[in-house]
């Protein structure tokens, strides 16, 4: 919004030149792009900008689309944007100057090349003009100072503090409580995906569950410093009693402004009273509980005793007969699920799974597996086949498309419907497949019931 405004600024408050000058022109006038980076030497993590000064004779009429200018293992964020105005032969130049951040994480060397810039300006006013001007490469180098050649990973910023907070459930500890311990860095000049990741380590009796990371990062919109943070946190379940201890945390980072390096620790975090007398107590008192209980089971036994000997022998039953049953229904569910896996209801349910899912391999050679699965006189298996049987055009077209997608021309290959060739291939099941109900009965064997005129036997009077 702010180039915008400036653009207007520009059209209407700046001195456009008369059309004396124009004709004094004796080649067109050309935009101009200047680009420059500082410092051309940086520290891994530290910042170095990028200044991109694009000009137009006259005024432009939209801001310039530039590129993202990402670079390979670095950070790259945007800064401000000035407008500005010159005065060149005569010729009122607008532009815009951009300014990018640029982070490195890695030592090396950087560059910032093949990029352009697109530029709309007004090359006789109020005719306008596209050009695509094309950037000058730039490049800068990164590096860690000797001094901090130590540091695994090498953290760099103009200031970093470190900080942890510990919840626990419930205070003593005890089997199946929680202990949550939270780490947060806060930096100052470096990016908060450039900051350290914490490693919580495991503890014998001690279940992990870490966390997923939170990075954040403010930039001051006045001072243009950027303020990152970075939360690790992780989760440590109590699994039996005993004393544990966290370890403590020591973070070295590289102090930008003192050029020294400075560590931020964290002390160990002890986990005591996990085995109190509370516990014991209330340990005891469960055996004393259970001891009790064992007592009521044995007297309910002793007076009801024809039940129990009752319910034993009924138990008793349906263990000895058990078995075998679970055994002959577990082997008739296994031959019901076998059938089925060799069922024609099964192969159509993968070809129209993958149908669905638009994959023209899966589904032409499911296809090709449910064929053989057609009870018809002589079931067809290729898709040639089918289509002949079939005998419907548009399954023809269908089936065409995905042979041309499959083994065609792969840069130019036809289109295929999923839900049309669904539609019909399960037309094409419908009048195939037999017709559900219509088995036809047998006849007698011929000597059972022999084809012929009955003969009628021959009327007797009754005796009198």
């Amino acid at each position: 919004m702010r180039v915008w405004i400036g653009f207007i600024a520009l059209l209407l408050g700046g001195a456009l030149p008369s059309p004396d000058v124009y004709a004094q022109q004796s080649v067109a006038l050309e935009p101009t792009v200047q680009v420059t980076i500082n410092p051309s030497r940086v520290v891994v993590g530290q910042k170095t900008t990028l200044s991109i000064l694009v000009m137009a004779p006259n005024y432009m009429t939209s801001p310039p689309e530039l590129p993202d200018f990402q670079v390979r293992n670095a950070v790259t964020r945007q800064l401000q944007s000035v407008n500005t105005i010159e005065q060149r032969d005569g010729v009122t130049y607008a532009g815009v100057r951009f300014e990018y951040a640029i982070s490195p994480q890695e030592p090396g060397s950087y560059a910032v090349a093949d990029q352009s810039v697109r530029i709309k300006y007004a090359a006789e006013p109020p005719a306008t003009r596209e050009v695509a001007v094309a950037l000058p490469r730039v490049s800068f180098e990164a590096f860690i100072p000797d001094a901090a050649g130590a540091l695994r990973p090498f953290v760099s910023a103009t200031s970093l503090t470190a900080e942890q907070d510990v919840k626990r459930s419930s205070d003593p500890l005890k089997a199946g409580d929680a202990v949550t311990r939270t780490i947060t860095i806060r930096a100052e000049g470096t990016p908060a995906m450039l900051l350290p990741p914490q490693q919580f380590p495991s503890v014998d009796g001690l279940r992990l569950y870490p966390a997923q990371p939170k990075l954040e990062d403010k930039v001051d919109g006045r001072s243009d410093v950027m303020t990152s943070t970075r939360v690790d946190s992780a989760t440590y379940m109590v699994e039996r009693a005993g004393d544990y201890s966290l370890p403590s945390v020591d973070i070295g980072w590289w102090n930008v402004g003192s050029g020294k390096v400075e560590q931020a620790h964290l002390e160990a975090v002890p986990l005591k009273g996990i085995l109190t007398s509370a516990a014991t107590d209330s340990a005891s008192l469960s055996r004393s509980g259970q001891g009790r209980m064992w007592d009521s089971v044995v007297d309910f036994i002793v007076d009801n005793w024809m039940t129990v000997l009752l319910l034993a022998a009924i138990a008793a039953g349906v263990a000895w007969f058990a078995p075998g049953v679970a055994r002959r229904v577990a082997a008739g569910l296994h031959r019901r699920h076998q059938s089925y896996l060799q069922s024609e209801a099964f192969a159509f349910s993968r070809l129209r799974s993958a149908i669905r899912r638009r994959n023209a391999q899966a589904s032409y050679f499911a296809l090709l597996e449910w064929l053989p699965h057609l009870n018809v006189g002589q079931p067809p298996s290729t898709a040639k086949a089918f289509k002949a049987v079939a005998g419907d055009p548009e399954l023809d077209c269908q089936l065409d498309a995905i042979e041309s997608d499959l083994f065609g021309n792969r840069h130019n290959p036809a289109h295929w419907s999923p839900r049309r060739l669904l539609h019909r291939v399960v037309a094409a099941r419908r009048r195939l497949r037999p017709r559900a109900g219509g088995r036809v009965t047998a006849g007698l064997p011929p000597h059972l019931n022999p084809v012929g005129t009955p003969k009628v036997a021959a009327y007797r009077k009754p005796a009198r």
